[in-house]
């Protein structure tokens, strides 16, 4: 490879079993002359930033806090596809998200905002989204569906981004289709409220380009 220098983390592993460590890149870096520089932990408070942190944040349904960690808020981006029209049925039409490998945050509820690319750039609309297995209607896969406050338009086809701001609730089964649109109802006003507060707004950490 030519290998001059090397800079890994302080907890890099490489080789079979993953047991190569730091020390045995330096001890082999002395013996095959090239450098090795360890970056040392970054911590706020006695807290390790780390993608495993992220990713447990995310999972316990924190996506402002791991916004802090990240220094922006946390997207899924995925291409807008052809649902069941259920939301559009219940009067909240939803863009229903393909998550691909992305992460899968807690289940439920959250307050976003959603970007679209248009001729100047991205776009950004406030929003309400449900990540989750719907019970109510028996799925049994994960599905983003993402409902745009003030918006109409098709979006079919399109490329979405959307960044996750407030945890609303979990994911719950409803006895019937008014008890649904109730919730939903008062979600979105949950949503809206989220969005507009300062721990929610969209210049608290940055919007990505």
């Amino acid at each position: 490879l030519g290998l001059r220098h090397a800079v890994v983390g302080y907890d890099f592993v490489f080789g079979k079993g993953r047991s190569g460590t730091v020390a045995t890149l330096q001890t082999e870096g002395q013996k095959h002359g090239f450098g090795v520089t360890v970056v040392p932990p970054v911590s706020d408070g006695g807290i390790v930033y780390s993608s495993t942190r992220i990713r447990d944040l995310l999972q316990a349904g924190e996506p402002a806090v791991a916004a802090e960690l990240l220094g922006h808020w946390w997207e899924v981006e995925g291409v807008v596809e052809q649902g069941d029209r259920r939301g559009r049925h219940l009067g909240f039409p939803t863009a229903n998200v393909a998550l691909g490998a992305s992460l899968v945050p807690r289940l439920g509820v959250y307050a976003v905002r959603a970007g679209l690319t248009g001729p100047n750039g991205v776009v950004w609309h406030d929003g309400v989204a449900n990540i989750g297995l719907r019970p109510t209607f028996g799925k049994d896969k994960v599905a983003l569906e993402v409902h745009l406050l003030d918006f109409a338009g098709d979006l079919y086809g399109q490329t979405l981004r959307v960044a996750f701001t407030g945890f609303i609730r979990g994911e719950q089964k409803f006895a019937g289709l008014d008890a649904l649109k109730a919730q939903i109802s008062a979600d979105r006003d949950t949503a809206r409220a989220l969005l507009a507060a300062p721990a929610g707004a969209a210049g608290r950490f940055g919007l990505r380009p």
